[in-house]
């Protein structure tokens, strides 16, 4: 599969269900969610794991790409006239660090087992 096309997957997927944690919270935005450290940052890490085993070389994108997922919901949340747009693009580029951190250490390990 081309790397654009599972990019694009990735990204919808992980909005998909980012948006689902909202509902399921009832909250317009992720990190509103009572259980947003506690329950779906874990998620998107495990997330971000399996989807950087998949992702093989070098990984890392797949857990930036789970991370900024968020980011469609929080465009559908606030528009593009939300006050806190940057300041959220700043704060999922924190969050990123990490789960980029899993992913490509899930890809290594994937590599590893293969040779």
């Amino acid at each position: 599969m081309p790397t654009g096309l599972k990019a694009l997957l990735l990204v919808v997927a992980s909005a998909l269900c980012w948006l689902g944690a909202c509902r399921l919270a009832g909250v317009r935005e992720p990190w509103d969610a009572e259980a947003y450290w506690r329950l779906w940052v874990p998620a998107s890490l495990a997330l971000s794991a399996v989807a950087g085993w998949f992702w093989r070389k070098p990984g890392w994108p797949a857990g930036v790409l789970i991370t900024f997922g968020q980011l469609p919901v929080l465009w559908i949340a606030d528009g593009e006239s939300g006050g806190l747009w940057v300041a959220g693009v700043l704060i999922l580029g924190v969050l990123a660090l990490p789960a980029a951190a899993v992913s490509a250490l899930a890809a290594r390990l994937r590599r590893g087992t293969r040779r």
